[in-house]
């Protein structure tokens, strides 16, 4: 008997996008089948989409429903879920710690094995984040990555209420950064060269939204901060420029917070850490702890979906990753 068939999206290489017709997945042992309801494209696609193309289905923020079941343990027809991308062997001390992404056998939704910019996604019951009824699956889908990054981010640098802060990066993980130092109190300054962002960013709280490419950023920060300098500034470009712009307007003992991706970045132990006594850390994504707590927060109006510009269909794939290339955007979903 036939399978039924359903849309789904491949990475060519070279910016290529092909929407190919594939098998339905079926559920097998604890592995469900899940109706992809929004699925949202992430800046680490751009290496695949841009690069050699990927094998398997790409997407890694996705949230839906259940709608296939084998032999779960607690998930059934039905239930609304976020899905956590990493697949891990949940008994190694990481993982039992929460921090999925440093499990050693770690594989991961949409690069290692088949994402969500499908209509339907096969995912280990594990992967499975319960969604409440108020929580929307386009907010769903942002949980998981795009607020969960830069939550936990900022939730490690320990600020206190009234805190500045400077934001590199007006996409999406810094505008999720924007949105979870506001709500905790801070006071925000955003750098981006697009205008388009910056605006965003006025409107989700930041008090100071700066071009560098117009603005004389030291000098705008220091008169900011009274020359006392930022509590804490955050890389959320991957850029060692960026890096070493923040660093520069921090504080005696400020903190430099590294998120978005880069490959080369150079210290000097000196200046930045003896003499200054900066503190420097990375963060990558969420511990499993925390995904209430995000919930909780969006309950108490933490106005995450604003940062969601466009829609699209997977078969749209083209035009959505033509406006994701561009830059112009904030937030892009597949939704139903």
């Amino acid at each position: 008997m036939a399978r039924d068939t359903m849309d789904a999206v491949r990475f060519l290489g070279q910016s290529a996008i092909r929407v190919d017709r594939v098998e339905v997945p079926l559920p097998e042992g604890r592995e469900v089948v899940i109706k992809i309801k929004a699925a949202s494209i992430c800046g680490t696609d751009r290496e695949n989409l841009e690069g050699k193309g990927q094998p398997t289905v790409p997407g890694h923020e996705n949230a839906g429903e259940v709608v296939a079941v084998d032999r779960p343990a607690w998930v059934s027809v039905g239930t609304r879920v976020a899905i956590n991308c990493h697949v891990t062997c949940r008994h190694c001390a990481h993982c039992l710690n929460g921090d999925l992404y440093f499990c050693p056998e770690l594989r991961v939704i949409g690069f290692d094995r088949d994402g969500g910019y499908a209509d339907y996604l096969r995912v280990p019951e594990q992967c499975c984040m319960p969604l409440p009824q108020d929580i929307s699956y386009e907010v769903g889908s942002l949980l998981v990555d795009m607020l969960g990054t830069p939550y936990r981010a900022v939730k490690r640098a320990g600020l206190l209420p009234g805190a500045q802060i400077a934001i590199w990066g007006a996409g999406p993980i810094g505008l999720g950064a924007l949105l979870v130092a506001v709500a905790l109190g801070s006071r925000a300054a955003v750098l981006d060269f697009s205008e388009s962002r910056l605006q965003m960013a006025r409107e989700l709280g930041a008090e100071l939204a700066l071009n560098p490419r117009r603005e004389d950023v030291s000098e705008v920060l220091a008169g900011w901060t009274d020359r006392r300098g930022l509590e804490a500034a955050f890389d959320c470009v991957g850029h060692e420029q960026a890096v070493r712009q923040g660093m520069a307007a921090l504080k005696k003992r400020g903190t430099q917070v590294i998120v978005g991706v880069s490959h080369r970045l150079e210290l000097n132990p000196w200046e930045d850490f003896i003499c200054r006594e900066l503190t420097v850390y990375g963060s990558r994504n969420f511990n499993l702890a925390e995904f209430d707590e995000m919930i909780a927060l969006v309950r108490h109006g933490l106005p995450v979906g604003k940062v969601i510009t466009h829609r699209f269909k997977i078969t749209e794939a083209e035009r959505a990753f033509s406006v994701f290339r561009s830059g112009e955007c904030g937030k892009i979903l597949f939704v139903e």
